[in-house]
Protein backbone atom coordinates (compact mmCIF):
# COMPACT_ATOMS: atom_id res chain seq x y z
CA UNK A 1 0.00 0.00 0.00
CA UNK A 2 2.63 2.57 0.76
CA UNK A 3 4.49 2.29 -2.85
CA UNK A 4 0.63 2.24 -4.58
CA UNK A 5 0.21 6.24 -5.90
CA UNK A 6 -3.09 8.42 -5.87
CA UNK A 7 -4.23 9.32 -9.35
CA UNK A 8 -3.38 12.46 -10.08
CA UNK A 9 -6.46 13.24 -12.81
CA UNK A 10 -8.75 12.22 -10.08
CA UNK A 11 -7.50 14.07 -7.49
CA UNK A 12 -7.33 17.20 -9.85
CA UNK A 13 -11.37 16.46 -10.36
CA UNK A 14 -12.06 16.19 -6.96
CA UNK A 15 -10.16 20.03 -6.50
CA UNK A 16 -12.12 21.49 -9.48
CA UNK A 17 -15.47 20.58 -7.91
CA UNK A 18 -14.59 21.35 -4.54
CA UNK A 19 -12.85 25.01 -5.74
CA UNK A 20 -16.73 25.43 -7.71
CA UNK A 21 -18.44 24.47 -4.94
CA UNK A 22 -16.85 26.92 -2.54
CA UNK A 23 -17.36 29.94 -5.04
CA UNK A 24 -20.48 28.77 -5.09
CA UNK A 25 -21.08 29.23 -1.42
CA UNK A 26 -19.84 32.56 -1.50
CA UNK A 27 -21.17 34.55 -4.48
CA UNK A 28 -24.71 33.06 -5.43
CA UNK A 29 -25.66 31.08 -1.48
CA UNK A 30 -23.99 33.49 0.51
CA UNK A 31 -24.76 36.76 -1.29
CA UNK A 32 -27.23 35.67 -3.72
CA UNK A 33 -29.93 34.20 -1.53
CA UNK A 34 -29.67 37.56 0.89
CA UNK A 35 -29.91 39.58 -1.69
CA UNK A 36 -33.00 38.06 -2.70
CA UNK A 37 -34.36 37.59 1.09
CA UNK A 38 -33.59 41.67 1.23
CA UNK A 39 -36.21 42.51 -1.20
CA UNK A 40 -33.45 43.30 -3.62
CA UNK A 41 -32.44 41.85 -7.22
CA UNK A 42 -29.41 40.42 -8.64
CA UNK A 43 -27.73 42.96 -11.33
CA UNK A 44 -24.25 40.42 -11.49
CA UNK A 45 -23.59 37.28 -10.32
CA UNK A 46 -20.43 35.93 -11.43
CA UNK A 47 -17.43 33.64 -10.25
CA UNK A 48 -15.64 36.55 -8.88
CA UNK A 49 -18.16 39.72 -9.19
CA UNK A 50 -21.58 40.17 -7.00
CA UNK A 51 -23.84 43.20 -7.38
CA UNK A 52 -27.33 43.50 -5.54
CA UNK A 53 -30.03 46.20 -6.14
CA UNK A 54 -30.55 46.63 -3.13
CA UNK A 55 -27.58 46.87 -0.49
CA UNK A 56 -27.36 46.27 2.36
CA UNK A 57 -24.64 44.89 5.60
CA UNK A 58 -26.02 41.57 5.67
CA UNK A 59 -25.74 40.83 1.88
CA UNK A 60 -21.83 42.17 2.32
CA UNK A 61 -21.21 40.00 5.38
CA UNK A 62 -23.04 36.89 3.88
CA UNK A 63 -20.59 36.36 0.97
CA UNK A 64 -17.82 35.24 3.65
CA UNK A 65 -20.26 33.85 6.09
CA UNK A 66 -21.14 31.30 3.20
CA UNK A 67 -17.52 29.93 3.04
CA UNK A 68 -17.49 29.83 7.30
CA UNK A 69 -21.01 27.56 6.54
CA UNK A 70 -19.52 25.43 3.91
CA UNK A 71 -15.83 24.80 6.10
CA UNK A 72 -18.11 23.76 9.29
CA UNK A 73 -20.41 21.04 7.54
CA UNK A 74 -17.44 20.10 5.21
CA UNK A 75 -15.68 19.47 8.97
CA UNK A 76 -18.62 18.00 10.48
CA UNK A 77 -18.89 15.74 7.77
CA UNK A 78 -15.63 14.20 6.86
CA UNK A 79 -15.62 12.34 9.92
CA UNK A 80 -18.94 10.75 9.37
CA UNK A 81 -17.05 9.44 6.00
CA UNK A 82 -15.38 5.59 6.55
CA UNK A 83 -12.38 5.51 5.56
CA UNK A 84 -13.13 3.77 2.06
CA UNK A 85 -14.19 6.87 1.08
CA UNK A 86 -11.00 8.54 0.11
CA UNK A 87 -12.82 10.79 -2.87
CA UNK A 88 -15.37 12.14 -0.78
CA UNK A 89 -13.48 12.59 2.01
CA UNK A 90 -10.84 14.29 -0.14
CA UNK A 91 -13.43 16.61 -1.47
CA UNK A 92 -14.51 17.27 2.01
CA UNK A 93 -11.09 18.19 3.09
CA UNK A 94 -10.63 20.55 0.03
CA UNK A 95 -14.04 22.22 0.60
CA UNK A 96 -12.83 22.96 4.02
CA UNK A 97 -9.79 24.08 3.63
CA UNK A 98 -10.27 26.24 0.34
CA UNK A 99 -13.24 27.85 2.37
CA UNK A 100 -11.52 29.12 5.32
CA UNK A 101 -8.38 30.16 3.46
CA UNK A 102 -10.62 32.09 1.42
CA UNK A 103 -12.03 33.97 4.44
CA UNK A 104 -8.87 34.84 5.64
CA UNK A 105 -7.27 35.80 2.77
CA UNK A 106 -9.92 37.85 2.21
CA UNK A 107 -10.07 39.41 5.62
CA UNK A 108 -6.68 40.29 4.76
CA UNK A 109 -7.16 41.89 1.78
CA UNK A 110 -10.31 44.03 3.14
CA UNK A 111 -7.82 45.18 5.96
CA UNK A 112 -4.69 46.05 3.54
CA UNK A 113 -6.94 47.21 0.55
CA UNK A 114 -9.88 49.51 2.31
CA UNK A 115 -12.37 47.09 -0.19
CA UNK A 116 -14.32 43.85 -0.11
CA UNK A 117 -17.06 42.51 1.87
CA UNK A 118 -15.39 43.03 5.76
CA UNK A 119 -14.35 46.59 4.85
CA UNK A 120 -17.92 47.22 3.74
CA UNK A 121 -19.90 45.55 6.36
CA UNK A 122 -17.10 47.75 9.29
CA UNK A 123 -18.26 50.98 6.94
CA UNK A 124 -21.51 50.08 7.03
CA UNK A 125 -21.71 49.61 10.91
CA UNK A 126 -19.21 52.26 12.19
CA UNK A 127 -17.86 54.41 9.45
CA UNK A 128 -14.37 54.82 7.58
CA UNK A 129 -12.61 51.98 9.90
CA UNK A 130 -9.60 53.48 11.35
CA UNK A 131 -6.18 51.96 11.02
CA UNK A 132 -6.30 50.09 14.93
CA UNK A 133 -9.63 48.26 13.32
CA UNK A 134 -7.77 47.09 10.07
CA UNK A 135 -4.54 46.46 12.26
CA UNK A 136 -6.64 43.82 14.29
CA UNK A 137 -8.60 42.63 11.24
CA UNK A 138 -4.70 41.74 9.92
CA UNK A 139 -3.96 40.01 13.10
CA UNK A 140 -7.61 38.17 13.09
CA UNK A 141 -6.54 36.85 9.43
CA UNK A 142 -3.03 35.42 10.63
CA UNK A 143 -5.03 33.73 13.66
CA UNK A 144 -7.71 32.24 11.59
CA UNK A 145 -5.12 31.17 8.88
CA UNK A 146 -3.38 29.06 11.51
CA UNK A 147 -6.53 27.70 12.67
CA UNK A 148 -7.37 26.72 9.06
CA UNK A 149 -3.83 24.59 8.45
CA UNK A 150 -4.46 22.88 11.94
CA UNK A 151 -8.16 21.91 10.97
CA UNK A 152 -6.29 20.92 7.32
CA UNK A 153 -3.63 19.39 8.86
CA UNK A 154 -5.80 16.98 10.89
CA UNK A 155 -7.95 15.90 8.22
CA UNK A 156 -5.20 15.30 5.97
CA UNK A 157 -3.71 12.68 8.24
CA UNK A 158 -7.35 11.22 8.81
CA UNK A 159 -7.47 11.10 4.75
CA UNK A 160 -3.95 9.72 4.24
CA UNK A 161 -0.56 8.59 6.62
CA UNK A 162 1.84 8.90 3.67
CA UNK A 163 3.36 12.66 4.49
CA UNK A 164 4.75 12.37 0.68
CA UNK A 165 1.35 11.06 -1.05
CA UNK A 166 -0.53 13.87 0.92
CA UNK A 167 2.27 16.65 -0.53
CA UNK A 168 1.87 15.75 -3.97
CA UNK A 169 -2.36 14.99 -3.01
CA UNK A 170 -2.45 18.65 -1.94
CA UNK A 171 -0.15 20.54 -4.47
CA UNK A 172 -2.42 18.85 -7.28
CA UNK A 173 -5.42 19.64 -5.75
CA UNK A 174 -4.36 23.72 -5.40
CA UNK A 175 -2.70 23.66 -8.77
CA UNK A 176 -6.07 22.41 -10.65
CA UNK A 177 -8.16 24.14 -7.97
CA UNK A 178 -6.47 27.58 -8.77
CA UNK A 179 -6.23 26.95 -12.67
CA UNK A 180 -10.24 25.93 -13.02
CA UNK A 181 -11.34 28.85 -10.74
CA UNK A 182 -9.10 31.45 -13.00
CA UNK A 183 -9.95 29.87 -16.15
CA UNK A 184 -13.21 29.93 -15.63
CA UNK A 185 -13.08 33.68 -14.54
CA UNK A 186 -12.29 34.50 -18.21
CA UNK A 187 -15.10 33.66 -19.24
CA UNK A 188 -16.87 36.82 -18.03
CA UNK A 189 -16.20 39.25 -21.36
CA UNK A 190 -16.59 42.45 -19.89
CA UNK A 191 -13.95 42.04 -17.46
CA UNK A 192 -12.30 38.81 -18.42
CA UNK A 193 -8.85 39.67 -16.85
CA UNK A 194 -9.95 41.59 -13.64
CA UNK A 195 -12.03 38.64 -13.02
CA UNK A 196 -9.28 36.51 -13.56
CA UNK A 197 -6.98 38.10 -11.31
CA UNK A 198 -9.84 38.00 -7.92
CA UNK A 199 -10.62 34.39 -8.91
CA UNK A 200 -6.86 34.00 -8.61
CA UNK A 201 -6.81 35.47 -5.52
CA UNK A 202 -9.75 33.84 -4.07
CA UNK A 203 -8.45 30.25 -4.88
CA UNK A 204 -4.90 30.21 -6.04
CA UNK A 205 -3.28 32.92 -3.21
CA UNK A 206 -5.42 32.82 -0.58
CA UNK A 207 -5.07 28.45 -0.35
CA UNK A 208 -1.65 28.67 -0.66
CA UNK A 209 -0.85 27.49 2.90
CA UNK A 210 -2.32 24.10 1.77
CA UNK A 211 1.49 23.89 -0.08
CA UNK A 212 3.26 24.55 3.36
CA UNK A 213 4.47 21.42 5.17
CA UNK A 214 2.81 22.68 8.33
CA UNK A 215 -0.34 20.96 7.12
CA UNK A 216 1.16 17.49 6.46
CA UNK A 217 1.66 15.49 10.12
CA UNK A 218 4.85 13.42 9.54
CA UNK A 219 3.02 10.32 10.59
CA UNK A 220 5.48 7.89 8.35
CA UNK A 221 4.18 5.73 5.05
CA UNK A 222 4.42 2.54 7.52
CA UNK A 223 0.71 2.76 8.02
CA UNK A 224 -1.64 1.91 5.49
CA UNK A 225 -4.43 4.57 3.97
CA UNK A 226 -6.96 4.59 1.59
CA UNK A 227 -5.58 4.91 -2.55
CA UNK A 228 -7.30 7.10 -4.61
CA UNK A 229 -7.61 5.47 -7.55
CA UNK A 230 -8.37 6.26 -11.29
CA UNK A 231 -12.42 7.13 -11.38
CA UNK A 232 -14.18 8.02 -14.27
CA UNK A 233 -16.94 8.85 -12.95
CA UNK A 234 -15.68 11.57 -10.65
CA UNK A 235 -13.96 13.24 -13.28
CA UNK A 236 -16.71 12.94 -15.83
CA UNK A 237 -18.67 14.81 -13.47
CA UNK A 238 -16.07 17.03 -12.73
CA UNK A 239 -15.94 17.91 -16.27
CA UNK A 240 -19.92 18.41 -16.27
CA UNK A 241 -19.80 20.71 -13.45
CA UNK A 242 -16.96 22.45 -14.56
CA UNK A 243 -18.74 23.12 -18.12
CA UNK A 244 -21.98 24.30 -15.64
CA UNK A 245 -19.96 26.79 -13.82
CA UNK A 246 -18.57 27.99 -17.01
CA UNK A 247 -21.66 28.86 -18.92
CA UNK A 248 -23.54 30.27 -15.59
CA UNK A 249 -21.26 32.01 -12.84
CA UNK A 250 -17.90 31.95 -14.95
CA UNK A 251 -20.03 34.01 -17.84
CA UNK A 252 -21.94 35.65 -15.35
CA UNK A 253 -25.53 36.32 -14.49
CA UNK A 254 -28.28 37.20 -15.53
Amino acid sequence: MANQKDDKPTVAAIAVIAACAVTLAHEAIGHGLTCLASGGSITQLTSAYFQCSAHSTAMAAAGPAGNLVAAALAWWTFSRIPEQGARTRLLLLLTMAFSIFWFAGYLMYSAAMKTGDFYFVARDLIGEPPLALRVAALIAAVVIYFVGISVTRSLSVQLCKDPKRVRVMLFVAWLAASASATAAALAYAPDRLGAAGQAALQIGAASLPILSRAVVAPVGPQQLSAVIPQNWPWIGASLIIFALFIATLGRGMP
